[in-house]
């Protein structure tokens, strides 16, 4: 797990993640949208770090409240929260300029849609209902652009897979720490420690970090929890974690499942070699074209060896959850997308094998990039069951 001297480059960068050609080329697609349908202005919000359109336009990355405004005929504009966070703003974003969004976010929204005569706007983001319905009150009509972004974010430049290594490398080192230092004694939370400190004096982030410690001979979880508790963890414990170290926004992915003792509880094993098999089944058909038939196809070992399971069992990532998310033959996630991989998408393969009575499970994942002659995998992490080094 060594970094090349790109992504060492990216290491060191004070401002943006991108030259400007990059973000100009982003500036273009949506200029280009806006056109097609006829839209005269677009809105981007985001709020407490959630909402993508607005670091991927600017480089800012949403911390308390932002609110992009784009005009096809005048300057676009950014409004920020809070009045301390507009200086750094001011020299990261990207063709827009910054101003502080006032007292009340809304009314500013509205005085720059009232000042531009937007009509016709897009809208990319999860602006609360009062905000949309004062919009709609001023006359305008709103179109919903975030199926279209959704989409749009589903194929990588060659500047963002960079990034998306970086993040693959910040998810390996928090496996690699947990791997070397956890002991018997220590309780959930340490986990979560131990992730985050193998990657913070690097500039990473963290994305998510999710854990279950169970019990292997008396188990009690399936899946891992979105939040860790106090729990100690014992030797003869069964550690599930789904790590995503960022960089900018730009996360890895590996999941991976580890025993606390040398000879793990005999169903581990039974679950894991299933899981092992689903995810090369599924990694030898990924490829330009691949269905997602093809791919419930590979993962039909699941029911053959009579399990099913708990999380998804792909989704694009890179920018947000996204599509393609497709669910098992025995647990769908809503019916099967009528998508085909593509070069440049980032997938994430996760088969979490489970059993019905959603007490016993394990899990193995990584991310991968669609490449022209098949996919590669970003995550070095080891494949298979671990076990801690203290065993």
């Amino acid at each position: 797990m060594t970094l090349d001297t790109e992504l060492e480059h990216l290491l060191n960068i004070k401002g943006r993640c991108f030259k400007d050609d990059e973000y100009l080329n982003r500036w273009k697609i949506i200029e280009n949208i806006l056109r097609k349908q006829n839209l005269d202005s677009l809105i981007i919000y985001g709020a407490e770090r959630a909402g993508t359109a607005i670091p991927w336009l600017t480089g800012w990355p949403v911390s308390a409240e932002a609110v992009l405004i784009i005009s096809l005929n005048a300057e676009p504009k950014l409004y920020v929260q809070y009045y301390n966070h507009v200086p750094q703003a001011n020299k990261t974003a990207f063709h827009a300029s910054v101003e502080w969004a006032g007292p009340n976010t809304l009314h500013t929204m509205l005085a720059r849609i009232t000042q531009i005569k937007a009509q016709k706007i897009g809208v990319i983001g999860r602006m609360s209902l009062p905000m949309t319905k004062a919009l709609e009150e001023t006359g305008c009509s709103l179109t919903s652009l975030d199926s279209w972004y959704q989409n749009v974010r589903m194929i990588k430049s060659p500047a963002e897979i960079e990034c998306l290594r970086l993040g693959a490398y910040f998810s390996d080192l928090a496996v690699k720490s947990i791997y070397q230092n956890v002991t018997p004694g220590m309780r959930e939370y340490d986990l979560a420690s131990l992730a985050e400190n193998s990657w913070l004096d690097l500039g990473g982030q963290a994305h998510i970090r999710y854990f279950i410690s169970t019990n292997m001979d008396n188990p009690d979880g399936m899946v891992p929890r979105q939040n860790t508790t106090g729990r100690l963890i014992s030797k003869d414990d069964l550690l599930v974690m789904e790590i995503s170290g960022a960089f900018r926004g730009y996360a890895g992915q590996v999941l991976r499942s580890m025993s606390m003792r040398q000879n793990p509880a005999s169903w581990i094993s039974e679950f894991h070699d299933v899981a092992d098999s689903t995810f090369s089944a599924i990694a030898s058909v990924l490829r330009p074209g691949c269905s997602m038939s093809e791919i419930l196809d590979a993962a039909s070992i699941i029911e053959e060896n009579g399990f099913t399971t708990c999380d998804d069992l792909i989704h694009g990532f890179g920018g947000g959850y996204l599509p393609p998310i497709l669910g098992s033959n025995s647990r769908p996630a809503g019916p099967i997308p009528d998508i085909n991989l593509a070069p440049n998408m980032a997938i994430v393969v996760q088969p979490n094998i489970t059993d019905g009575s959603g007490m016993r499970g394990v899990q193995t994942g990584a991310l991968f990039i669609i490449t022209e002659g098949g996919a590669e995998c970003l995550q070095q992490s080891p494949i298979g069951l671990m076990t801690a080094k203290s065993a």
